[in-house]
């Protein structure tokens, strides 16, 4: 009897061992600053964590990602052998400079403990809660009023925007309505405003909290529609309505064509309302003011061809810049007769030649761009009742019939699922600055960018899947005129003057600039350091010996260097003592923007440069990097297009009903690994000069003209 008690407990205890071995882990997934943080949490049949860690792959490497790592060798690791029910996620440091991340940590870990223990929810009590959190812009923060009735939120109020203003304009009409509704975290951000959309989310968990309840609480699932919607009988579907596509839509409904328009974001206008002004070689009406020719368009075509040259080898697509060169003038005139106004006198950029080809321009009688752009398309959507676009509408693929292009697959913010068909498409979705794998893989790495990230290279995936269109020139030098520290610091960890000192430091020629790719780019960079820092690619260091460091602090910084975008709004000086420097480099280097090592060697290990003993002479003594990034508005690579903007497929041929305008298709213009031309607005002259043509042809092509 005794043996068989014996027996019948060890398998007892067996099956135990084995159902606690073989328990799935419990995981929960929250919204951070750059994606999804996700915790892992191993228990026993106690209810003890045997296994507890962070995925932090998606936030910002430096920041986000460094925060998620710090926490499993700290924190987290401390709490295995504690049951997860006791677990004070409020004990719990956030990690400086990574409050998102650290904020997600902790409410997954909440989320894990409801779902464990099947805990009641807080009640967050009645009251207006003030919360302020860093939002897009780098001098103002964010601050919101949220208001709580019955344990439900009433009400959002803004007191301080920190986002540009029309961008946040969508978050407060789409955004705020939707989390009231829905009650809920998960509540999706507004393309186009993911910055702003998060840091909102970020708000109201900190109001919750302080409003005594819990924002584990607030993460419920949000059902999406399963509805398919089919709309027909279109002539010209366009994919994106920035530049290009803003003057596709209108150039192909003033031909007569039913058009349809598809824009992922909240707002019509994309990058484009976001830069100064386009290229316009020799516009009519300003010729006709000049008394003259202004730029000598055969001239302007060869140094194009001298500069797109490479090895001996023409790179560019020749007749399509000269295509562009011809064309981009009337666009001008043509935009004018609509909605636009340009600046009257045509402007010069940096290029030695001084050609004036581009001007600035907004709406009529004073207006924006963004009125511009929403006026236009209203009048382009009033020239035919069937005429129609919709926003919050992203395009997922190409529809094909006979082997013909024959409209688009796009899904709604809300789920429903939209097959909108038509005779012809043109693509103008802005490029790949928003896909990281598409830069790894293209142009060296992930850049920071200003631009608005819902470019994520979709136009240039669905020709390739659909009709295996050809790529011309991926690998062009995305436009960047911007450069600042890696990781902005835009709370006030730091004040404005100190901020100043440090974008100062990251921006300074006089001493060695050096790419993570080992490279030192000094004599690469002229006057303008944010124009030329590309070089190092999408990311560089200043370095800095011990003996800088110290007399920095005694005489005061060698020279006073402030950025032409981006800046904080602090003052430096030249010559004055910064005597507060050891303060504003600690917080760097929480943020991830400044390096210090005990010696040069050890600096390079740390910043991943081997070779830096090669690249900066070695003073014996201990040494410093800031790290800088060069902040993009859009890539410069995608789809080849011939003169008429139709797509070319592998085996050469234009592919009938097919067009690439703008970023999806820039390629065609420029060289392969170099930098975008200098002339002045190329880029936003080629989104709105091959825009209006290709409508113009997807309308002329679908009613068989």
């Amino acid at each position: 009897m005794k043996k068989l008690l014996s027996l019948v407990l060890a398998l007892a205890m067996m099956m135990t061992l084995v159902s606690v071995a073989s328990a799935d882990p419990l995981t929960a997934s929250v919204a951070g600053f750059g994606g999804d943080v996700t915790i892992t949490v191993e228990l026993d049949a106690d209810g003890v964590i045997t296994a507890i860690s962070a995925d932090g792959s998606t936030q910002t490497p430096e920041v986000g990602g460094a925060a998620a790592a710090t926490l499993n060798e700290g924190a987290l690791a401390a709490l295995v052998g504690t049951k997860l029910a006791d677990v004070d996620t409020k004990a719990i440091d956030s990690v400086t400079g990574a409050t998102i991340t650290s904020d997600a940590i902790k409410t997954a870990i909440d989320m894990l403990k409801a779902q464990a223990g099947g805990a009641e929810a807080a009640q967050v009590k009645d009251g207006t809660y003030t919360v302020t959190v860093p939002g897009y812009s780098v001098t103002e923060q964010m601050t919101l009023n949220f208001t709580f009735e019955g344990g439900k939120l009433t009400n959002i109020e803004t007191v301080t925007a920190g986002n540009t203003p029309v961008i946040f304009a969508t978050v407060e009409e789409r955004l705020y309505p939707r989390l009231i509704e829905s009650q809920s975290l998960e509540t999706d951000a507004v393309s186009g405003a993911t910055v702003a959309s998060s840091a909102v989310k970020q708000a109201l968990a900190m109001a919750i909290e302080q409003a005594g309840g819990s924002a584990a609480d607030w993460h419920t699932p949000i059902e999406k529609s399963t509805e398919v919607i089919d709309l027909d009988g279109y002539d010209v579907i366009v994919v994106g309505l920035g530049g290009a596509g803003m003057t596709a839509y209108l150039s192909a409904a003033e031909k007569g064509a039913t058009v349809f328009g598809i824009e992922k974001a909240a707002k019509v206008g994309g990058n484009s309302t976001n830069t100064a002004g386009p290229m316009a070689i020799n516009p009519p009406s300003r010729v006709e003011a000049n008394g003259g020719q202004i730029v000598p368009p055969e001239d302007l075509l060869k140094d194009w061809a001298e500069y797109t040259t490479i090895d001996g080898q023409q790179d560019a697509k020749l007749d399509v810049v000269e295509k562009f060169i011809a064309e981009s003038g009337e666009t001008l005139d043509w935009m004018e007769s609509y909605t636009f106004e340009f600046a009257p006198q045509m402007a010069a950029f940096f290029h030695p030649a001084g050609w004036q080809v581009w001007a600035t321009y907004g709406g009529k009688n004073g207006g924006t761009k963004d009125d511009g752009y929403i006026a236009a398309i209203e009048t382009a959507k009033a020239m035919n009742e069937k005429n129609d676009y919709m926003l919050e509408l992203e395009a997922k693929e190409l529809i094909m019939e006979d082997g013909k292009v024959a409209g688009v697959k796009a899904v709604a913010w809300d789920g429903t699922t939209y097959n909108i068909h038509g005779k012809s498409v043109v693509l103008a979705t802005g490029g790949y600055a928003g896909d990281p794998e598409l830069e790894k893989e293209y142009i060296h790495g992930v850049w920071k960018t200003e631009a608005m990230t819902q470019c994520d290279g979709a136009g240039i995936r669905m020709a390739q899947e659909a009709v295996n269109a050809n790529l011309y020139n991926m690998d062009v030098v995305p436009v960047s005129h911007i450069a600042q520290v890696y990781n902005i610091i835009k709370n006030d960890d730091l004040t404005k003057d100190q901020k100043a000192v440090l974008t100062s430091l990251v921006i300074d020629n006089s001493y060695p600039v050096i790419g993570e790719n080992g490279k030192r780019v000094n004599d690469q960079i002229g006057m303008f350091f944010s124009f030329d820092c590309w070089a190092a690619g999408p990311t560089y260091f200043v370095i800095y010996s011990e003996d800088d460091i110290n007399a920095f602090k005694t005489e005061g910084l060698k020279n006073a260097n402030v950025p032409m975008f981006l800046a904080q709004g602090g003052t430096v000086e030249a010559n004055k003592p910064v005597t507060d420097l050891d303060t504003i480099l600690e917080v760097g280097k929480q943020y991830g923007d400044v390096y210090e090592a005990a010696s040069l060697k050890e600096l390079g290990e740390a910043i991943n440069v081997p070779n830096i003993t090669e690249l900066v002479e070695d003073n014996g003594k201990a040494y410093y990097a800031v790290k800088g990034a060069s902040y993009i508005y859009s890539t410069c690579g995608g789809l080849e297009v011939d003169t008429n903007i139709n797509v070319i497929d592998t085996d050469g041929n234009p592919v009938p009903g097919l067009y690439a305008t703008g970023n999806d298709s820039i390629g065609v213009l420029l060289a392969s690994e170099k930098a975008y031309v200098t002339y002045g607005g190329a880029a936003a002259g080629w989104s709105l000069t091959s825009g209006r043509l290709a409508g113009a042809n997807a309308a002329a092509y679908a009613k068989g003209e």
